[in-house]
């Protein structure tokens, strides 16, 4: 039996320069929560962090703006597209 996880797409600024990110810069990406509480964030540029809890990830980012959730990839590969072109638009 497969899992239903809740996957959130959400824009922050970074505080570090873990793995790649540029402090200061701001980044969407997909954050999801494990059941032992341990948040999965994966950058739209395909940066991947791990975090053990929500306290290593909140003094991690800041600015942080949930765009939405989706309980399956195929929602939030529809959400994200339809941001992807909002943002083109502007």
């Amino acid at each position: 039996m497969q899992e239903s996880m809740t996957t959130q797409l959400i824009l922050a600024n970074s505080l570090t320069e873990d793995k790649g990110l540029e402090k200061g810069k701001k980044y969407l990406f997909s954050l999801q929560a494990s059941p032992e509480g341990v948040l999965r964030i994966v950058t739209i540029n395909d940066i991947e962090l791990y975090y053990p809890g929500i306290h290593d990830f909140l003094v991690s980012w800041n600015s942080i703006t949930s765009l939405g959730w989706a309980n399956d990839k195929e929602t939030f590969a529809a959400m994200l597209q339809e941001l992807k072109e909002k943002l083109a638009m502007e």
